[in-house]
């Protein structure tokens, strides 16, 4: 079965590429080739014929601190993962093209059974059909309710600790709108930040992603997941903003930000059966 990952392959979603690769023979990372901004035009954002909102200089900055803080923080925490420690290929691509007709052949050309998206932009028209079993994203949010950007964070300052995890969902038109397969809960502590959050959310998807390819290979059955019957809500990348950075730091620091503890679970969507473990 060839995989191929579409993924800017930031120290989060690196968790992510490492099981695949570790799990399996023929995978092939797609990344841009560019050394990645840490803010850069939103990668998942549904277009519309309005213009998007943009974010103010102090909004655009703090954002840009955050994120520097968060990458180099998750990095320390999981510098042992090396997935360059495995067999796979790594080839660039210029993300701005992907969707482009020199787009489309190159991705027919890497001959994909699974395209997984995981940090990535947006795939569009005929690139959806390409992979000969399905496009699946690799989504840090739990849909239809958080879809969009930021969505752990959003999850985690509301206090929606209920709903604190992520998804892996067909890839289909619209913004996490597709069929979820796999919903997962990472364990949580009091003392959890969204470092620890992130961290664990990567490690249970890519948990999830190795189960659903090796029902894929042995059961040669392809499962329909979970439809999404409520719309939700697409979270974009302007709502975000330097206020919400500094909210969020005051509160973990005084202790405001609790998570309740549980223990962690996946759920698992074949169509009419649910499994959870």
């Amino acid at each position: 079965m060839n995989i191929v990952i579409i993924s800017q392959c930031s120290p989060r979603e690196k968790i992510f590429v490492h099981e695949i690769v570790k799990n399996f023979d023929h995978v092939t990372l797609v990344h841009s080739g560019q050394r990645q901004g840490l803010v850069g035009k939103p990668q998942n954002q549904a277009k519309s014929g309005k213009k998007n909102r943009s974010q103010s200089f102090l909004d655009r900055n703090g954002l840009r601190f955050f994120h520097k803080f968060h990458k180099i923080s998750i990095h320390n925490k999981t510098k042992h993962i090396k997935a360059e420690n495995h067999d796979f290929k790594k080839v660039s691509f210029p993300f701005a093209e992907i969707n482009t007709e020199k787009g489309l052949e190159f991705l027919k050309s890497l001959q994909p059974d699974i395209l997984f998206t995981c940090n990535a932009p947006i795939l569009k028209g005929e690139i959806l059909n390409i992979p000969k079993i399905a496009a699946i994203n690799v989504h840090y949010g739990m849909p239809p309710h958080y879809r969009g950007n930021d969505t752990l964070f959003w999850a985690y300052i509301k206090k929606d600790f209920d709903n604190l995890g992520g998804c892996l969902h067909y890839t289909t038109k619209g913004v996490d709108r597709g069929n979820i397969l796999a919903e997962v809960f990472p364990s949580l502590d009091p003392k959890d930040s969204l470092v620890q959050v992130d961290i664990k959310t990567s490690e249970l998807l890519a948990k999830a992603a190795v189960k659903i390819l090796k029902d894929i290979e042995n059961c040669d059955e392809i499962p329909t997941g979970k439809v999404q019957v409520e719309k939700g809500r697409n979270y974009k990348l302007y709502e975000r903003t330097l206020f919400h950075h500094l909210g969020y730091l005051a509160q973990q620091s005084l202790g405001l930000l609790r998570p309740k503890a549980r223990k962690e679970k996946i759920v698992f969507h074949h169509g009419q059966k649910v499994v959870s473990v």
